[in-house]
């Protein structure tokens, strides 16, 4: 009988009130067909189409392609609630890590803020000129965190994007490493996270464009989203490569334009760049594909990308070189010469062969090349 009483006593089931009084206590908590429902109110996207709300996404190029500039226009953005190349943006705070650029950063700040005409006491923007360690040893990520929450005001916007520029100054690390890229990944995630925001990291192609960032696989696996930007005679070139919960192979594209900074002093004005939009976002239109490289041209090819990685260096001012990196055409022949390329024997002759491959890889915009400089188009 006492069984029974108590039964009577208690009549909602043990294992019903255990899971409603400690549910929330749960590291991993489970979520019910019935209670699975979309929050109509909250936005999908922290950019329209282009960029989710939450998690990890990339912007990546080659150097000189001017990702921190586009990514300074989109945080501006952002943080001011202005359109992004048309597309609306959910409005919020922005953190930008700038790793890479610090203090230089002002200016095109400041640029940006002018052009979009947001007061600054206005826009829930931040940034921080010293470079966390995001890899997998002694990582400030837990640090990063607690900073940004102990000086973030406390009326100001919740935090909806944080910017980590660059990947390579923040990752102490191999970038060629799985586990190394893994534990970045890792900490990325914590930030996002913590803020319930997206994360968005600058990143550097590989050699090959075509394939993509450059270091270990992990990063793309990874990422909700992928911006890759590209550059043709002064017109840069977003392609938005990944889109985890919506559809890629969008393409918008810009160009920089100079502009004097406010003068706040005797001393004469600065100038920098700022964005300015030749298209919106539309479907990207195939480029004819390239046959593959093979032989001789191949090992060019290889022989130009080694050399840009090795000898590269930002070209002189001259109006018929752009001001991005390039290789002195010394270089690229010597390392030709080590891949195999013509014969040893006649010196006159594998100099003809490496100079015809170097006109052949111009000719399919490969590469450019004016006097004793090579780089390339992109």
């Amino acid at each position: 009988m006492s069984g029974a009483a108590s039964a009577m006593d208690d009549p909602v089931p043990q294992g019903k009130l255990r899971r409603g009084q400690q549910r929330q206590q749960r590291k991993f908590p489970l979520t019910f067909l019935s209670e699975i429902v979309v929050d109509d109110a909250e936005p999908e996207f922290l950019v329209d189409e282009l960029l989710p709300l939450r998690g990890l996404a990339t912007i990546y190029g080659a150097p000189g392609s001017a990702k921190t500039f586009l990514a300074i226009d989109l945080s501006l953005s952002v943080a001011g609630g202005v359109p992004f190349f048309g597309k609306e943006v959910s409005q919020g705070g922005v953190v930008y890590i700038a790793a890479e650029a610090g203090a230089g950063l002002r200016k095109r700040v400041i640029a940006a803020r002018e052009e979009k005409a947001i007061p600054p006491d206005v826009a829930p923007f931040a940034m921080m000129a010293r470079a966390p360690n995001l890899g997998p040893k002694r990582s400030d990520a837990a640090t990063l965190i607690g900073d940004i929450q102990a000086e973030w005001p406390s009326d100001a916007a919740p935090i909806r994007l944080v910017v980590v520029d660059t990947l390579a100054r923040t990752l102490r690390g191999d970038e060629n490493s799985a586990a190394d890229m893994g534990a970045f990944v890792e900490n990325a995630a914590a930030i996002a996270a913590a803020f319930n925001c997206l994360v968005l990291v600058i990143h550097h192609s590989g050699k090959d464009a075509e394939r993509g960032m450059r270091g270990s696989s992990n990063l793309n696996g990874a990422t909700d989203a992928e911006w890759q930007i590209s550059s043709k005679d002064g017109i840069r070139t977003v392609l938005l490569r990944k889109m985890k919960d919506g559809e890629d192979g969008l393409e918008w594209s810009f160009r920089l334009e100079k502009r004097q900074l406010s003068a706040n002093s005797s001393k004469p004005a600065r100038s920098t760049c700022v964005v300015v939009a030749e298209t919106e976002p539309k479907p990207a239109t195939a480029e004819p594909r390239r046959d593959p490289l093979k032989g001789n041209r191949k090992l060019v090819w290889q022989a130009v990308l080694d050399a840009l990685d090795t000898y590269g260096e930002i070209m002189p001012a001259c109006e018929d070189l752009p001001r991005c990196k390039g290789v002195k055409r010394k270089y690229v022949k010597a390392n030709a010469v080590l891949r195999g390329v013509g014969n040893p024997e006649n010196p006159a002759g594998q100099r003809s062969v490496i100079s015809t491959e170097l006109g052949h890889l111009n000719a399919d915009n490969r590469i450019r090349i004016w006097n004793d400089w090579i780089w390339l188009p992109n």
